[in-house]
């Protein structure tokens, strides 16, 4: 732990290892996270909704997240930064979602992340993505095969997007291109089926 406190890039390894320490209550540990992290949330938060002070509440309540739910956080299916920034990043999505007065363009990078999340993280932070699922299931079969392969893959498997790459033997750019198409083409099938 006393090279976290000196490194100013702790590994994966100490950043596992400082959370298990915070998983027991280790508020020595929580501060090296909550010092580490804070900054850098405050300019990715500030960066979504263009205010110091909703940024910094923001941050505040992401990083209450993780202590509160430090429990759910596993070392090995994510990095500790990749979940803090899905926490960060799910809060400041609700907030621009309850705003008033200011249109929001939603695009499937923000309801589906490009990254893999942990399971019960994103069922934490992300409720319509049960929605979501359950309109993939209920569409999947309009989908070309290829792309049909990928979207499964992906949002009911829950495999990263490299991952899928290396299982069907394609570039990670192909499958991308794949999920976006899948994408536009569930929306337009979801959009069509409701008129």
């Amino acid at each position: 732990m006393e090279t976290l406190a000196k490194a100013s890039n702790p590994t994966r390894a100490e950043w596992n290892e400082c959370m298990v320490k915070v998983q027991q209550g280790d508020k020595d540990a929580f501060a090296k996270v909550f010092k580490h992290f804070s900054p850098r949330l405050k300019q990715f938060a500030y960066k979504h909704v263009g205010n110091e002070q909703v940024a910094m509440e923001l941050v505040q309540d992401a990083l209450a997240a993780v202590w509160q739910k430090s429990h759910l956080f596993d070392g090995s299916k994510s990095a500790l930064s990749t979940w803090i920034y899905t926490i960060a990043r799910n809060l400041c999505f609700d907030l621009l979602r309850k705003q008033k007065g200011r249109e929001l363009h939603v695009h499937s990078e923000d309801i589906w992340p490009d990254d893999y999340c942990p399971p019960d993280l994103v069922d934490q932070y992300s409720p319509e993505r049960n929605m979501l699922r359950e309109q993939i299931v209920r569409y999947l079969d309009t989908l070309p095969v290829k792309q049909k392969e990928v979207v499964k893959a992906i949002y009911l498997d829950e495999l990263p997007h490299q991952e899928v790459a290396d299982k069907f033997d394609i570039p990670l750019g192909t499958v991308k291109s794949r999920l976006r198409l899948a994408v536009e083409k569930l929306k337009d099938t979801i959009r069509a089926d409701q008129v």
